[in-house]
């Protein structure tokens, strides 16, 4: 019987690929992993943190008021269940749907954009500003105090975004913000709406959630569709109409109805009634049950991930489910494609959990066992041997090249090398230029001569963003690998501060350290190969004096990164490793570059400056 620790471990893993736009499996297998945790360890500190953590490279932003839950219920006897304890049957609930996508706030100073946001881990989210440009979030509003308007970033079900493999929209609008490209990467973001439905002041004057509405619609948000009904109401909306007809009329996917109650009076005293750690107690999430389709099962596309393990995803005759085509199901591993017994030509289930994720949920057609034909011999990247490594299939072969394609594109990804995109990487590995991270750092000018996609401009950013990161601490090393939960933070509470301490961590008492430990072991290799190429420097720690400026570095500087950031203390002020809202000056090869990063820096308000006037 699986343990609680490993419970959790999994539950993790799960919102991370989630959250990232790359779920491992449904909402139904995660509810009920949830449910069994639940059921052996109600009160574990998985229950009190909403969302995943923030990606470790990314610019983040604590929240003012966390960015809670709702409550879930997965039967209508649950909100009843609900009304009794918060509201009554009588009581007036604004019912909306759920719509799946990726929660933001936008934060409004003087009643100007001032920051977007992602809901993160509900207490801190990853900036991601840059997108206001792009998205359609209004640039003012009425309201001159501090103002934060929370919703979901979305794309239309009606929208032309291309999706040849019928992605689930929410996942596409996940990867879309978080690119890195330049502005014609980025314009792909023209797609993705943002849906507004919470308004929140310093100085609070709205009385009920409809006014509220009304207030987002008059600063011109787009406002998440609403009714205005009683409870029992409410509940006849749901099995009356929500089921058969509007949820597939809806142009949001959804994956249920959220039912607050009306009175914003009221919320602060429902809610100290009750506990408030993971979700709000005046609102609550009605799921809807799996729809689910016979199909036929074609075949089985074996897809290499960068640890070499294949994740098997299933091939199926076109099915429609909710408005959407399904015509691939991930079946997750090794191990549960032998225990569904899958042949070529069986009739399978098909279910969309909650409305949205596609989801292998059963082979109806009665085998013995499964069909060795529908197992790879050899792996089918590079026609390696492949063993079995726990549920898994795995190639072992260090020069397959899926395996190293995809792992330095993770790497240049968590580096933000905005001109390594995958598909630079494929032309470049095609080319034979790279076959390894090693090759990477060790590309010149001429390398990129007749690669699709590297002008002049494009080749000298590439090298000086290469150049840019042969140099980091201990601390920005780990963060770049992105390990779950393990980061700058991370490495700070477990005391290590050298490569040997990295390598050799042996204390499990933190999820961090086992989290470490798991990775480090899975990926020795990698990591001593990746120190072949990059340089560790020591942490430098400085006083901060009134009067000092905090400045960020960007591009090939005049001299080593440990002799300008000695420069930098020189001159009084204080480096700091990435751009935040408390940089006060970027230093860059040219402050008129047009890059993502050096846009994004000056509309945070940080000064440009070149090295030369910044050193001069």
């Amino acid at each position: 019987m699986a343990t609680a620790k490993s419970m959790v471990t999994k539950l993790h893993k799960a919102k991370d690929a989630y959250y990232n736009g790359s779920p491992t499996m449904s909402d139904a297998e995660f509810d009920k992993l949830e449910d069994e945790l639940r059921a052996i360890d109600p009160d574990n500190d998985y229950f009190k943190v909403v969302g995943a953590p923030t990606g470790n490279t990314k610019t983040k932003v604590k929240h003012r008021i966390p960015m809670l839950s709702c409550g879930k219920a997965k039967e209508v006897s649950d909100v009843m269940s609900w009304l009794g304890k918060v509201a009554t049957d009588k009581t007036e609930l604004i019912v909306q749907p759920k719509i799946d996508g990726l929660s933001a706030a936008c934060i409004y100073e003087g009643g100007k954009l001032k920051m977007v946001c992602t809901r993160g881990d509900g207490k801190v989210g990853q900036d991601i500003t840059h997108i206001a440009q792009f998205v359609n979030i209004p640039q003012t509003i009425t309201n001159v105090s501090r103002t934060e308007i929370r919703g979901e970033l979305y794309i239309p079900k009606d929208s032309t975004v291309p999706n040849s493999d019928n992605s689930p929209l929410r996942n596409i609008a996940v990867g879309f913000v978080n690119r890195k490209g330049g502005k014609h990467s980025l314009e792909d973001l023209r797609f993705v709406h943002f849906v507004a439905y919470h308004y929140i002041t310093e100085f609070p004057f709205i009385a009920s959630m409809e006014n509220e509405m009304e207030h987002l619609r008059m600063d011109g948000f787009e406002v998440v569709e609403y009714k205005l009904l009683k409870g029992e109401n409410a509940i006849a909306l749901y099995r009356q109409q929500y089921l058969d007809t509007i949820r597939d009329a809806w142009n949001y996917e959804t994956d249920g109805l959220v039912l607050t109650v009306n009175d914003r009076k009221k919320w602060d005293t429902i809610n100290t009634k009750y506990e408030v750690s993971h979700h709000n107690h005046y609102n609550i999430a009605l799921k809807p049950p799996s729809e689910g389709k016979e199909t036929t099962l074609l075949e089985i596309d074996w897809q290499v991930s960068r640890q070499g393990k294949l994740v098997p995803v299933a091939i199926v005759a076109p099915v429609t489910m909710g408005g959407a085509t399904i015509r691939r199901a991930t079946l997750n591993n090794l191990d549960n494609v032998k225990k569904l017994k899958l042949h070529e030509g069986d009739t399978v289930l098909i279910e969309r959990a909650n409305d949205v994720i596609p989801f292998f949920a059963k082979n109806l057609t009665a085998h013995a066992e499964h069909s060795k034909k529908l197992l790879p011999g050899l792996c089918p990247s590079c026609d390696g041997d492949l063993v079995e490594d726990g549920i898994h299939l795995a190639c072992k072969n260090s020069k397959c090249r899926e395996q190293n394609i995809k792992t330095i594109v993770h790497w240049v990804k968590n580096c933000n090398m905005e001109q390594f995109s995958e598909a630079s990487v494929r032309a470049l590995f095609d080319a034979k230029k790279i076959a390894t991270m090693k090759d990477l750092y060790e590309l010149e000018a001429d390398d990129f001569a007749g690669v699709e996609g590297f002008g002049k401009s494009k080749t000298a950013n590439a090298l000086a963003q290469i150049q840019a990161t042969k140099e980091m601490t201990i601390g920005e090393f780990v963060d770049r690998l992105g390990i779950d939960l393990v980061g700058e933070k991370a490495m700070k509470k477990l005391g290590i501060t050298t490569v040997a301490g990295l390598l050799n961590h042996k204390d499990r008492q933190y999820r961090i350290g086992e989290n470490l430990m798991d990775y480090v072991n899975d990926n020795r290799t990698f990591i001593e190969q990746l120190l072949e190429c990059v340089t560790i420097t020591k942490t430098v720690i400085q006083t901060v004096k009134a009067g000092s400026k905090m400045v960020c570095m960007t591009g090939t500087g005049p001299k080593k990164r440990d002799e300008l950031i000695a420069d930098i203390q020189a001159k009084g002020d204080v480096f700091i490793d990435r751009v935040t809202k408390e940089t006060n000056v970027l230093v860059c090869a040219d402050p008129k570059a047009g890059t993502t990063k050096l846009a994004k820096a000056e509309k945070m308000g940080v000064e440009l400056v070149s090295y030369e006037e910044y050193f001069a």
